[in-house]
């Protein structure tokens, strides 16, 4: 089982399960949880539960690694955070950075990184939101490395679509506009703001483009010059010089240097300069260093 085998897996009960276990000391009988996030209801003088519902939010608890199976009991995973939401959304998000190709779960990534490759390879994220949910599916699955997969789980499809941009929003790393009817896009920009603000790097100097750059390819690996990404371009034969970003990471700058959470250093035609895509009217295409304001936490 993986995390999108079943659609009553979403993050947010998954996040319900882990405060169930963490509010009984860490551990709590299967049947007990069971009761409590499915109780279901009454008809005719007898209960109606929907049995597969728990099971699923418990495959996609296990499979991230937050929840094991012991026998009877379910057992919280202790580096696992239980204080807020968004700390355990964080955690979620570097398990899967984490995890090699070989495994299940790194669909979820690793999709995302050819959703990125791609769009710098047509310089704009317009077809994602207008290709049909099978084509994409399909050229998704195809481009995904071709490892053994005994039982399907490792491959993308349109019944996994709708738990993949979940759990993608959950992360940070997609959005949808409030009262649209169309589909949600790739979106980096929580992502990458909460990835700056808890890194080591200085505040309120000058960071030269690629340094900058070079310290988020760990943490977001599935962005331009991340492994995932990277791998990404070499099985899609898609060339573009190492100072060319996506549409998907140049929007995300652009946000950032517009809400004044980073400043992009801009000094002409510079041999360090780095260019973006996406957004041609956007007055900042190149630049060449990076500074992050201290007001960032």
């Amino acid at each position: 089982m993986s995390i999108l085998s079943g659609p009553q897996g979403t993050p947010e009960r998954v996040w319900s399960l882990v405060s169930l276990i963490a509010a009984h000391d860490g551990q709590i009988d299967k049947v007990e949880a069971s009761e409590w996030l499915n109780p279901g209801f009454i008809r005719d003088k007898q209960k109606i539960a929907d049995k597969d519902a728990f099971g699923q939010v418990l495959g996609a608890a296990t499979s991230i690694g937050a929840v094991q199976a012991e026998g009877k009991l379910l057992i919280l995973n202790s580096t696992c955070p239980t204080a807020d939401m968004s700390a355990f959304a964080d955690w979620c998000h570097n398990q899967l950075c984490a995890l090699s190709s070989d495994q299940k779960d790194a669909v979820i990534l690793e999709t995302y990184a050819w959703m990125a490759a791609r769009s710098l390879d047509l310089r704009e994220t317009r077809w994602f939101s207008v290709a049909p949910s099978k084509e994409f599916a399909d050229a998704a699955a195809r481009a995904l490395p071709d490892d053994k997969d005994d039982d399907g789980e490792r491959r993308i499809n349109t019944s996994k679509l709708a738990a993949w941009r979940r759990w993608l929003r959950f992360f940070g790393l997609m959005d949808e506009l409030p009262l649209s009817v169309a589909k949600p896009y790739p979106c980096a920009t929580p992502r990458l703001a909460k990835e700056i603000a808890t890194s080591a790097l200085p505040r309120d100097t000058e960071i030269p483009a690629e340094a900058f750059l070079s310290s988020l390819r760990a943490p977001m690996p599935y962005l331009d010059g991340g492994r995932m990404f990277t791998e990404a371009m070499r099985r899609g034969e898609i060339m573009a010089g190492s100072r060319l970003l996506s549409p998907i990471l140049s929007s995300a700058l652009r946000d950032l240097h517009d809400a004044g959470t980073i400043e992009l250093g801009v000094l002409g035609d510079l041999a360090a300069n780095v260019s973006m895509t996406g957004d041609s009217l956007h007055r900042v295409s190149d630049f060449h260093a990076v500074s992050i304001r201290s007001a960032v936490q």
